[in-house]
């Protein structure tokens, strides 16, 4: 066994005796020697003779500084408990990261307090986080860097629930509650670094985080020295202790102290030295010694002796050995285990409850060892005496009680009531079941959740997490680790209690230093570099040379204007205008140069004034000019130059600045910009493996919201400007610059949201300077180089006076017309005709804006325009040859298209062109409601060229030819053959412009190679191009009346749902509303239709659901495919009576039921439009039309029978038809067998059960679809006009109901109403159906002409008796006499129209009047036509017939068509309504 050293020894004796000094480290000596040479040599080097005392070392720069031979360069981070001029003084220094100081709790044990200061110099040293430790009050410290080595932790005691870590909680920097006032300090810390805390404990903590491991062991138990447990195995075992008071007695006598030895041992009173005593006590501190060994000897080795409690003769069921328990405070349960153990054994101590103090059990083990007298004593691990008699005789032997339970725990007395003295004998013992032993406890570390909040809490910059809570996390610390402390503690005996221990882990924390550097978590420690304008070098120098240029410009900018201040250029735009704008343009490009420089406080504050002031000057000015040009514009003087009042403009400009210099004034005082510092963390690491983190500066404030409002109210004052912009360039051309400056408001616009949208969102503000400077000046170049410097290149000469109007050397004129829009209009409604001049114009608008061609006007539908105007076009000519080429070749196919929106004949218009070039004078001639117009020769001469021009041609005069060639682009023109003769110019040489294939193939005879070098494949190629364009045109038609019906489908929903009704599911087969159509339609003809009776309320509301109602997707699908069914089933041989000609009667339906539906004729008084659709105006339309106009059922009806009346048309009247038909005509009793076979078909492909949805949406219910056959069946039957008896029906019936009147009466019954009604419905489809007779002469020729041929191919086909040549003329007049006219009076008569009702007659009379001087002409010019084309047909067929001969095949005629008669259906013998 080993024995004890005497350094051991010396250790023992330094451990017993208490500190008694603040200070420890005396340095006054004699004047031989060197004070601070002294304490080097007794201390370390560095420290220092202050005051008489041996400072300590790692006060001056650090543990690390001190003893690392690497680690010279850097000291230790200052922390709240160094002096203000530490860091000045050089023992410090204050790190860049700025960390929350960390304050870590100090205990009264040493193992607690090592692993604290191990954390102090971690945290410190390498990762620069300041630390200090609590001890409980302002005078006491155990601060690791403390100057004197200070060490007051024997009284810092800190215990559950640990309020301070709550108070920490609370405030997060324990910083802010400090004082020096005992009275009011309150304690704040962290982190416990070793918590001795079972985690049984049913503690409630608030403010800590869950407890963590700390990496060890701790013991809390009975302990005998190692030498008695070999004498007496049975001491260390509760069973060996129980009951036997002789033995307790005997084994552990009772320990004396100095003084009783003295008084009641030696014989000598100590004054004579013995083995024991050398001397006698010398002090009181002395006297309660239990051990005392000084450097030179040893005065005091112990004494154990028999007292009154161990003689066991004298009371032998009351003696009892002796045990050394703890003071009061301490965690012992020695009382309770040993009372119900009953184990003789009792403490005797000088506390309170009979204890001993640190100092004092030291003592008594030291004693033990010295005498090889027995001991129990109540000690724990890891700790230094522990750690002292590890290998020696005396070593820790523990004594084993009962194995601890949880009941056992719990029963447990609390041991902080030792001491109070009030407590009866049984609270003392307490509860049997607690008499157990001690778990070994794995020693944890509480974290206080300030501790997270102060290190990585959400408001911290990434940049600047403090690795504190990182750290504590990973911190571990093993037994044996700390074992090495203590033995480097043991090892010094210079100052045991102060600078020894901070030396040994100091010591140890060098030796360890690896270890302690895998604590460190990634990416620290961390170092703060300033890059001062180091953000992005490139995009700096670019930003930088954006602006210079910028300033560059914008001083060039206004030296020019003052240069030119007198040219025509600027009295147009105005000197105060422009020099304004140029003087924001300066200043926001220098407020773009300051923002590429090393900020600086007063950088930062000049930038906002430049560049609020420089969007002020530049914006309103702009804004201001808009809408003094659209103000213009609206009173009809879009080409009126605007002049600015100097004092209207600067009282604009001075009000908007009053609100700008009042936001910047507030701005500077209230948070005032200035130099600012952000963060970001980099991946580079320096020499010594710091992580750095980049600092860049930049211009800032406290709140983010100052600059943005600097950058917002800029784009909100952009948006009316772009809004006026948007207006301003819909005016086809003005004079005043609109086009650029609208330009330059969306360039600034854009700019503007760029920038917000940076200033808002880029999180890197270094960066965001730069470019934010880029995008400043970017716009302001642009701004220069689209608008400014224009204006210098091309500023004119100097002005002496008011410049004159404007007159126009070098221009050319177009006069761009529709042919055929005449005939076209007249056949619409004026709101139809609005909307495709609108679009027409439009398309125009956007292909003169692609070739830099002005618009003049527009004059009907002739489009005016011009180049050269008013800005000067060198190549005048050459430009609009290519607008009027690009013309030419696109808007054909555009108006093809509109034919879906429009309606039938739109695809037939066709683009004629006037073009001339030559002076004109441009003016504004003032007056109400003037406009710019150009005058002189050149508009009267382009308008002779529009007259005498072609369709599809662009015909231009000899001078507009002579430009283009010297253009070099002769080859675009063309020269007319022949000369064109005018009343005003005689004769004139004229040209046409072919340029490009679409023009040049107008004329066959220009040699272009490649193009028309084989007839017969070109004539192939047309065939070819001929069957698809029909196929086209069709398509468009088919989309056209979808387009038509689906509009009709969706007002009679919506007035269904105006006025809702149950009717059965459409989900529902069963449900379908069925109509039983035994008899054939001739015969349902009914003489009076029962229409709705008028619902004031369901009218009303279906105004409002009109424009909000939409289809089901497969009704929309079902209407397409039946409408595209019924063109199929349409004959498509025919002439005439095709799905064309469906189509037309549908347009025509379609206008006169909008004519009744709008009854003009109707006195609204002054109502406005709000009250159009009240209850009483729709009731009066209601009676006056009838109540045609309330029935949206009517109108698709009668719609719908437009579209079917001539389905499956023989090509060929009934007469004829019922000769080829004899089956057919049979089944429909010889009576209107084409209308009815039309209707049936339809009628039964409508019933059919894929278009069940759709039947539903028209007539849900019986009584609908009733209604809905009715009038159907009514109107196709009235296209018949040779059945005599329908025609007797219709006569009678209209005397019956218009007989001396005109238009409705009062007080008429509803069978009167329902007739008129009727009759009215059966008049209008008729005259749909012969609309061409009462439309445009140009309309009624070309469908004349298509009759014409039908009849004419049907009688060379044997299918009809007599040429129609002989009788056409004769014919159209008696038709125009008998049926034209007198049903135009009809429709005038029944005074539904309006004033409108007078139209088809007058046209009816001219076209009557026309054919009866022309017709006998053009009916041989038809049959020449009709002839030429029938013989190539027939020289078609023989030639296919010759080929199919040579081939061996046979060919055979077509003979008349056949069509199949229906099914027999029941016949029903049934009256005529005659």
């Amino acid at each position: 066994m080993k024995s004890v050293d005497s350094a051991t020894l010396l250790l023992l004796l330094l451990l017993v005796v208490p500190p008694v000094l603040a200070s420890t480290v005396p340095c006054e000596i004699d004047g031989s020697t060197n004070a601070d040479v002294y304490c080097e040599s007794l201390l370390r080097s560095g420290s220092r003779c202050v005051n008489g005392f041996c400072t300590n070392p790692f006060y001056y720069g650090g543990c690390l500084q001190t003893l690392h031979t690497d680690w010279k360069n850097k000291t230790r981070v200052c922390n709240s408990d160094d002096p203000p001029d530490a860091e000045t003084l050089g023992y410090c220094h204050v790190s860049a990261m700025d960390y929350t100081e960390v304050r870590l709790a100090a205990q009264n044990w040493e193992s607690h307090n090592f692993g604290a200061w191990i954390l102090t110099i971690l945290l410190s040293e390498i990762l620069d986080v300041p630390v200090t430790l609590e001890a409980g009050s302002p005078s006491r410290t155990v601060n690791f860097y403390d100057e004197f080595s200070r060490n007051d932790y024997q009284e810092s005691i800190f215990n559950p629930p640990f309020p301070e870590l709550a108070v920490s909680e609370q405030v997060k920097d324990c910083r802010t509650v400090y004082t020096t006032d005992p009275s009011t300090y309150q304690g704040c810390y962290h982190v416990l670094p070793e918590l001795w805390w079972d985690s049984r404990s049913r503690f409630v903590v608030s403010g800590m985080e869950q407890v963590r491991d700390l990496g060890a062991l701790g013991e809390n138990a009975l302990f005998v020295p190692q030498f008695a447990a070999e004498q007496d195995n049975s001491l260390v075992s509760w069973l060996g202790l129980q009951h036997d008071r002789q033995k307790m007695a005997e084994t552990f006598p009772t320990p004396t102290n100095w003084n009783d030895y003295c008084q009641f041992v030696s014989p000598t009173q100590c004054q004579e030295p013995d083995e024991t005593a050398q001397r006698p006590p010398q002090s009181a501190d002395e006297e309660i010694m239990y051990f005392h060994q000084p450097s030179h000897g040893r005065d005091f080795t112990g004494y154990f002796r028999i007292t009154e409690q161990n003689n066991c003769t004298r009371y032998p069921h009351n003696c009892t050995g002796h045990v050394a328990t703890y003071p009061c405070g301490w965690a012992s349960y020695v009382t309770q285990q040993f009372h119900h153990l009953d184990i003789p054994l009792q403490s005797t101590g000088p506390t309170p409850n009979r204890g001993y103090s640190y100092a004092q059990l030291t003592q008594l083990w030291a004693a033990a060892n010295a005498t090889r007298t027995p001991v129990m004593m109540l000690w724990w691990s890891p700790e230094p005496v522990f750690e002292a008699y590890v290998d020696t005789a005396a070593a820790f032997t523990r004594v084993l009680l009962p194995h601890p339970t949880q009941e056992c725990l719990d029963a447990r007395i609390d041991y902080r009531t030792h001491c109070n003295a009030d407590l009866a004998w049984n609270e003392t013992v307490g509860d049997p079941a607690g008499a157990c032993d001690t778990f070994p406890q794995v020693l944890q570390k509480g974290m206080g959740t300030a501790l997270r909040d102060i290190s990585i809490g959400v408001d911290i910059p990434v940049a600047f997490h403090n690795p504190a809570y990182q750290v504590v996390t990973k911190y571990k610390l093993s037994n044996v680790q700390m074992g090495k402390i203590f033995e480097y503690w043991l090892a010094r005996t210079t100052d045991k209690w102060h600078y020894d221990q901070r030396d040994a882990v100091c010591q140890f924390v060098v030796e360890n230093l690896d270890w302690l550097l895998a604590l460190v978590p990634e990416s620290y420690p961390r170092v703060v570099h300033e890059r001062h304008g180091d953000a992005q070098k490139s995009l700096s120098k670019a930003a930088l040379a954006m602006a210079v240029m910028a300033v560059v410009l914008c001083v060039g900018a206004l030296v020019l204007t003052c240069l030119k201040r007198a040219t025509k250029v600027m009295y147009y735009l105005q000197m105060e205008f422009f020099g304004l704008m140029c003087m924001g343009m300066l200043l926001v490009s220098v407020a773009a140069l300051i923002q590429t420089l090393d900020p600086s406080n007063l950088s930062c504050a000049v930038y906002p004034w430049l560049v609020n002031l420089g969007f002020l000057f530049q914006l309103v000015p702009l804004v201001y000019r808009m809408a003094k040009i659209q103000r213009l514009a609206t009173s009809g003087r879009k080409m009126q130059r605007v002049r600015l009042l100097r004092k209207d403009l600067l009282l604009v400009v001075g009000g908007f600045g009053a609100f700008v210099v009042a936001f910047l004034l507030a701005w500077s005082i209230v948070d005032t910009p200035r130099e600012v510092f952000q963060y970001s963390l980099s991946t580079v690491q320096t020499e010594q493996g710091e992580t750095i983190v980049d600092a860049f500066d930049y211009c800032g404030s406290d709140s983010d919201v100052w600059y943005l409002v600097a950058v917002l109210w800029p784009a909100l004052l952009a948006v009316p400007g772009c809004i006026l912009a948007v207006l301003a360039t819909q005016i086809k051309e003005d004079m005043n610059d609109t086009k650029p400056m609208a330009i330059l408001i969306y360039m600034h616009f854009f700019f503007l949201l760029l920038w917000a949208f940076i200033v808002g969102s880029d999180t890197f503000k270094s960066e965001a300077m730069k470019k934010q400077s880029l995008i400043l000046s970017i716009d302001t170049i642009l701004a220069a180089a689209l608008y400014v410097y224009p204006k210098f290149l091309d500023s004119g000469e100097n002005l002496d006076a008011e410049p004159l109007p404007d007159v126009f050397v070098h221009t050319t004129v177009a006069l761009v017309d529709l042919c055929g829009f005449t005939a076209w209009s007249s056949v619409r409604e004026p709101v139809s005709v609005f909307q495709f001049l609108e679009t027409i114009y439009s398309q125009y608008d956007k292909i003169a804006a692609r070739h830099g061609v002005t618009t003049i006007e527009t004059v009907a539908e002739c489009y005016v325009a011009a180049t050269g105007v008013p800005q000067h076009q060198p190549d005048h000519a050459v430009l609009m040859a290519k607008f009027c080429s690009d013309v030419m070749k696109k808007m054909p196919s555009f108006i093809k298209k509109q034919e879906v929106t429009f309606g039938p004949d739109t695809a037939d218009l066709s683009i004629m062109i006037g073009m001339h070039s030559g002076p004109v004078t441009g003016g504004f001639l003032k007056g109400k409601g003037s406009r710019f117009q150009l005058f002189g020769d050149v508009m009267t001469t382009a308008s002779l060229l529009l007259a005498n021009s072609e369709s599809g041609k662009v015909h231009m005069s000899q001078e507009t030819a002579a430009l283009l060639t010297q253009a070099k682009v002769g080859r675009w023109v063309l020269e007319r053959e022949d000369v064109v003769e005018t009343e005003e110019k005689g004769e004139m040489r004229t040209f046409y412009l072919v340029k490009g294939s679409h023009l040049r193939r107008l004329f066959r005879h220009i040699d272009t190679p490649g193009i028309y070098q084989d007839d017969s494949s070109v004539e192939e190629d047309v065939l070819e191009n001929e069957e698809l364009l029909e196929m086209e045109t069709e398509q468009r038609w088919i989309d056209w009346n979808v387009e038509i019906f689906k509009s009709l489908l969706k007002q009679i929903v919506a007035r269904r749902a105006a006025n809702p009704r149950p009717f059965f599911d459409s989900s529902s087969k069963e449900n379908v509303p069925t109509l039983d159509v035994a008899t054939m339609p001739f015969f349902e003809v009914k003489e009076i239709i029962e229409l709705p009776e008028f619902d004031r309320r369901a009218a009303m509301r279906f105004r409002d659901n009109e424009t909000t109602t939409e289809l089901p997707d497969n009704v929309v699908e079902q209407l397409k495919e039946y409408i595209t069914l019924i063109a199929e089933m349409y004959n498509h041989s025919n002439d005439f009576h095709n799905f064309a000609h469906a189509s037309y009667v549908v347009l025509a339906v379609t206008k006169y039921m909008n004519r009744i539906i709008a009854a003009s004729g109707v006195d609204l008084g002054k109502a406005d439009n709000a009250d159009r659709f009240r209850g009483s105006t729709l009731e009066a339309l209601h009676d006056h039309t009838y109540g045609i106009c309330s029935d949206p059922l009517t109108f698709f009806a009668v719609a719908f029978a437009a579209m079917i009346h001539d389905v499956d048309h023989p090509g060929v009247p009934n007469p004829q038809f019922i000769k080829e038909n004899a089956q057919i005509a049979m089944f429909y009793k010889e009576r209107s067998v084409v209308e009815q076979k039309s209707l049936d078909l339809s009628w039964n492909l409508l019933v059919e059960d894929r278009f069940q949805d759709l039947l539903h949406t028209i007539c849900p219910t019986i009584s609908e679809m009733s209604r809905f056959r009715g009038l159907v069946v009514n109107s196709v039957m009235a296209t018949d006009l040779q059945d005599k008896d329908l025609k007797l029906l219709r006569n009678t019936r209209w005397q019956r109901a218009f007989d001396g009147q005109n238009g409705p009466t009062a007080e008429e019954s509803s069978e009167s109403v329902n007739r008129k009604a009727t009759i009215v419905i059966e008049h209008l489809i008729q005259a749909a159906d012969v609309a061409h007779c009462s439309q445009h002469w140009h309309i009624y020729r070309k469908w004349n002409n298509r009759l014409f041929k039908e009849q004419y191919k049907a009688y060379r086909k044997g299918r009809a008796e007599k040429n129609p040549a002989d009788f056409w003329y004769e014919g159209e007049i008696d038709f125009f006499d008998h049926y034209i006219v007198p049903l135009s009076k009809k429709l005038r008569d029944c005074g539904v129209f309006g004033p409108t009702s007078d139209e088809n007659l007058n046209y009816a009379n001219s076209n009557r009047g026309k054919w009866e001087k022309e017709g006998e002409e053009l009916v041989s010019q038809m049959l020449e036509e009709v002839e030429a084309e029938y013989d190539e047909q027939d020289c078609t067929l023989v030639g296919k017939m010759v080929e199919q001969a040579k081939e061996g095949a046979s060919y055979e005629m077509a003979s008349p068509p056949v069509v199949e008669p229906f099914a027999t259906r029941p016949e029903k013998e049934e009256k005529h309504a005659v």
